[in-house]
């Protein structure tokens, strides 16, 4: 197979939710955030920047589930927000990809593996994929434990 060839996988999940227990930072800072759980896991927690406000987004560690908690500021549907490392501030800015629905900004979180999760930053905009890198190895593990670590 040439680098550039494509390999489509299909990964039937609904038995069981997939969820994201280790995402970092590009600098591997952990946003792991077990003292808010949702769905009973621990949340993915990051700075959110709207306009003049800031405050904390709790993101949903269900893949394909968007039951996040939004604290300290207030986001209109339709807006775009930034999204920041808790421990370093860094930008969690996707920065080749904007979202293939509405052309907004993607975040990007990094998991284990060298492998990616990428969301739209519009709040109410759904659209989000998850690049898994080492194929082989991480379908393996997904069929096993039917979660990424």
């Amino acid at each position: 197979m040439s680098e550039n060839e494509k390999i489509q996988i299909e990964i039937d999940v609904s038995k069981r939710p997939l969820h994201l227990e280790h995402p970092t930072c590009s600098k591997g800072h952990s946003l792991r955030c077990d003292n808010v759980k949702i769905h009973d896991y621990a949340s993915i927690k990051v700075v959110a920047r709207f306009k003049e406000n800031s405050g904390f987004i709790y993101i949903d560690p269900i893949y394909g589930s968007f039951d996040n908690i939004i604290e300290g500021m207030h986001v209109p549907e339709g807006e775009v927000i930034e999204l920041f490392c808790p421990e370093c501030d860094e930008k969690l800015l996707a920065p080749t990809d904007t979202c293939q629905v509405c052309l907004s900004p993607m975040f990007l979180f990094h998991l284990p593996n060298n492998s990616i999760i990428e969301g739209c930053m519009q709040k109410g905009c759904m659209f989000h994929k998850l690049k898994i890198i080492d194929a082989e190895e991480q379908v393996a593990r997904l069929f096993e434990e039917r979660m990424l670590l």
